[in-house]
């Protein structure tokens, strides 16, 4: 069995970023990063402090199944590199 680490989906985030639709229907927050703790799930490095970020709701599925529930997320509020 192989296992494979990619980031988002370019696609996605940049939808994201243009004012698009969270997982919930609801725009990505702005914010500037606290700390270390804010992985960007596209380019999967960490947004380093003071830096602006997205946080927003993500579902992994393209649709509703038992394991399809949704959580928060950070992103880089600038253009990165996707992870693959």
């Amino acid at each position: 069995m192989t296992f494979v680490v990619r980031g988002i989906e370019t696609e996605y985030v940049e939808m994201v970023r243009s004012g698009g639709s969270d997982a919930n229907g609801q725009p990505a927050l702005t914010r500037v990063a606290l700390g270390a703790a804010n992985p960007c799930r596209h380019c999967l490095k960490l947004i380093a402090e003071g830096e602006q970020k997205l946080v927003l709701a993500y579902r992994p599925f393209d649709r509703l199944q038992p394991y399809a529930e949704v959580g928060p997320i950070f992103l880089h509020h600038a253009a990165c590199d996707r992870y693959v």
